[in-house]
């Protein structure tokens, strides 16, 4: 009867645990981001994202806790500092092509061309 306690007491005490540390992580993600978690949690490794204000784009790489813009002269930049230039929001598009995108084989011109042709998908429009 002890082991029965004891054992549920440990199993009560490890899935409060859990839910704990989600929260602190979705805390972390929202802190960081704000308004672009949308971003975060919608897109997925190899999504194009485009800044229609400064013309710029990407490929978005994600970890567990942050997404990064890999641009075109191959700079990484964090999602935020892509999105925010000079601390306004821009209008911000990410896109979805089945296979592998090769961001050098890209200028804008050429991603307004498939988004007309339909062949990337828009997963987010701002």
């Amino acid at each position: 009867m002890i082991k029965k306690i004891l054992l549920s007491v440990v199993i009560l005490f490890f899935m409060l645990f859990g839910v704990i540390a989600w929260g602190l992580y979705l805390m972390e993600i929202e802190d960081h981001y704000g308004d672009l978690q949308e971003i975060y949690f919608q897109s997925k490794d190899g999504d194009l994202i485009i800044n229609k204000k400064t013309k710029q784009y990407g490929i978005i790489t994600k970890n567990w806790k942050r997404a990064n813009i890999i641009t075109k002269e191959n700079d990484t930049l964090d999602l935020y500092n892509f999105i925010y230039s000079n601390d306004k929001a821009a209008n911000y598009e990410v896109f979805r092509k089945k296979g592998i995108l090769k961001i050098h084989h890209f200028d804008f011109e050429i991603i307004l061309e498939l988004q007309r042709k339909n062949l990337i998908e828009t997963i987010i429009k701002n």
